[in-house]
């Protein structure tokens, strides 16, 4: 019976052994390729925590395991609904902290980035007797990877890239279609980009359907498990089918999709972004190779993802990655150079191996925070005067800095806003950033007690104006101003 190599494409007999075969003759192997890839993202991932989203993800996580979920919002006086598309997620961090502390943490980040790095070579596999290329295998992944840099954080996108990358996996190889249940299932509980998974699948259905003029039984089942996948995971939430339904209510709300406009993450990405052009590379070699392929839907569906990218920032990456197999059939025959070779694998392998053990040991080594971003100090001087962290005192801060204190106090933050307040706050907040029109609404619906603000944001010079509040101080360039009555305990 004949075996194949993993990887290879070729074939060797039963009786011939790995060892047996003459230097120019082995088969080339794409996992030394895949290990120094994963180890060389693993060192940008493990990288200290810092992400503000990410802090409160932890302690959503902390109250989790604690006290399972909350019936209200825990950490914000301005809202009370708290939905938790990620709530695995930060079961997983919450979970890591209590077994082995932040060092841990990082791991894990380090940990799935690796794997989605090897996944992402997996799906530059050719069709069954096409040639093997280096830049094939290569090109496609690293440029996918440095679309996504800067999300190669402790956010839950991070592992849905990876439910993502296994799902194209899945469909890319033609397995069998249940697996993408499994993906599913894990998905919705994981992170809201689980909607655009759906969307890319159907998509590639209908584009193989036009162009083979045929519809396949495994592409339609695979649609029905996808879709029995996201029942049975809205099913396992804690408030069964809040997941399903959260998407609805934020896109089919006026107020709620201005909110989500409002954040920069969801702006248009402009050609200034540099993060664009390697989604942009990307989709010209994917288009080239459809084009020359003759497969025309599916050169639709490269530039629809083109465009969807560019649309968000936070939609780069999930089309980076999606594009990754249309770029490696696009790069398929050029470039003279093969998969390493035994002797090259070989040193490959080792230099692979040696990455990610030297993420392990950066990722074990402190400091494992980096709050250079975040007030601290000025915090600790307001938690020595009694005036953050308790209940019946409000402190107005910009959005990551409510992460932070939600961090650092948990339960008892009573922030104003984080990253995830109910619409309202969200554009009351935008007027408060932007000294707009409305800001002195907004500060009055805060019923703020403190100012905790960027020194070069313009409400801060407004406010220090006001006879109606004091400056306290300034420092790390955040100022801190009180209310007139609260002066003597703020300074």
């Amino acid at each position: 019976m004949p075996v194949g190599t993993a990887g290879s494409g070729t074939v060797e007999s039963e009786t011939t052994t790995p060892g047996d075969v003459p230097a120019a003759e082995w088969p080339g192997s794409r996992w030394p390729v895949a290990l120094v890839v994963a180890g060389v993202v693993a060192l940008v991932a493990v990288r200290p925590l810092r992400d503000n989203s990410f802090l409160t993800h932890l302690a959503t996580g902390r109250i989790l395991l604690e006290d399972g979920l909350p019936a209200e919002n825990p950490f914000l006086y301005t809202g009370t609904a708290f939905p938790v598309p990620s709530w695995w997620w930060s079961l997983l961090v919450a979970g890591a902290e209590a077994v082995g502390g932040a060092a841990a943490i990082r791991l894990v980040t380090a940990a799935i980035t690796a794997v989605l790095a090897v996944v992402l070579v997996r799906l530059t596999r050719p069709r069954q007797g096409e040639p093997e290329r280096l830049l094939a295998a290569v090109l496609p992944p690293v440029v996918a990877l440095s679309a996504s840099f800067q999300f190669l954080s402790g956010r839950p996108h991070l592992l849905g890239y990876l439910l993502l990358a296994l799902l194209l996996v899945v469909w890319w190889e033609e397995r069998s279609p249940w697996w993408l249940a499994a993906v599913m299932v894990a998905w919705v509980n994981v992170h809201g980009s689980w909607v655009y998974g759906v969307g890319i699948l159907v998509v590639l259905v209908v584009a193989r359907a036009v162009d083979d003029r045929r519809i396949r039984r495994g592409d339609v089942l695979g649609v029905g498990a996808a879709l029995a996948g996201v029942v049975l995971g809205g099913a396992l939430y804690p408030e069964p089918f809040e997941m399903l339904l959260l998407p609805t209510r934020q896109f089919g709300d006026s107020v709620e999709r201005e909110a989500l406009q409002a954040y920069k993450e969801w702006a248009p990405v402009g050609l200034d972004l540099a993060v664009l052009w390697p989604l942009l590379g990307l989709g010209l070699v994917a288009v080239l190779g459809c084009v020359r392929r003759r497969r025309w839907a599916h050169a639709l569906v490269v530039v629809g993802l083109c465009a969807f990218g560019a649309s968000s920032l936070r939609i780069v990456p999930v089309a980076a990655v999606s594009l990754v197999p249309f770029a490696a059939e696009g790069l398929r025959g050029f470039g003279s150079l093969r998969l390493p070779g035994r002797e090259r694998a070989r040193v490959l392998g080792a230099l692979g191996a040696a990455l990610l053990g030297a993420a392990v040991v950066y990722g074990c080594v402190g400091p494992h925070y980096d709050l250079t971003w975040y007030p601290v100090r000025s915090v600790d001087r307001l938690e020595e005067r009694g005036l953050v962290g308790r209940d019946g005192v409000r402190v107005v801060t910009p959005d990551f800095v409510g992460n932070y204190l939600e961090w650092r106090y948990g339960a008892d933050a009573h922030a104003y806003v984080d990253d995830r307040p109910d619409a309202a706050t969200a554009l009351d907040y935008v007027e408060l950033v932007a000294l707009g029109d409305g800001w002195r609404g907004a500060l009055e619906r805060a019923e703020p007690d403190v100012v905790l603000w960027e020194r070069a944001e313009p409400l801060a010079d407004e406010l220090a104006g006001d006879p109606d509040w004091v400056l306290a101080w300034e420092d790390d360039g955040f100022v801190v101003l009180c209310r007139e009555e609260l002066a003597d305990r703020c300074r």
